[in-house]
């Protein structure tokens, strides 16, 4: 009797020791989530940065200022300014593991429309014309524009990293 008592006694502590273990597992298993989840916001708040600063240099407004359009003529500010959003855009291009997908539409959108908007600028000047030339059709077609593809870009970017904070 005694024994199966003693016995019972060892199965239980056995059994109640397992469980604890399983408890500190899931504890620590918990901590690490919570620090992980921790370390992707941080990861997602300079990504969102880093794609707002995308964003920026890739509008007309900062892309022609960027350029020597003073000793330059259409057709070679044309090829750089599409030469500066492909570089950008491909540089930023992993940021899209921080973001939702809808948010990096966005932003792709936004690079798109930007070339386009370069392309056919340069449709309604002659190729030999000043950079000069270019940058103002540049401006002008941007204008035009019912609503701007970068800014609304950026403002997904912001709705994402206010949702997520």
């Amino acid at each position: 009797m005694t024994l199966i008592i003693l016995s019972s006694l060892i199965l239980l502590i056995v059994w109640r020791t397992k469980q604890l273990q399983k408890l500190k597992i899931m504890e620590w298993q918990w901590m690490l989530k919570l620090d992980n989840n921790k370390a992707i916001a941080n990861l997602r708040v300079s990504a969102c940065e880093r794609l707002v600063i995308m964003l920026e240099r890739i509008h007309p407004d900062s892309l022609v200022l960027r350029q020597n359009i003073a000793t330059s003529n259409a057709t070679m500010l044309q090829m750089e300014l599409i030469k500066g959003i492909r570089e950008e855009y491909e540089h930023n291009v992993s940021l899209q593991l921080y973001v939702s997908d809808e948010c990096w539409q966005y932003v792709r959108f936004a690079k798109d429309e930007m070339l386009e908007v370069i392309k056919i600028s340069y449709t309604k000047v002659r190729p030999e014309n000043t950079a000069m030339d270019l940058s103002r059709e540049i401006f002008k077609l941007s204008a035009t524009l019912q609503s701007d593809p970068v800014k609304s870009a950026i403002a997904k970017v912001k709705r994402e990293i206010t949702s997520s904070v």
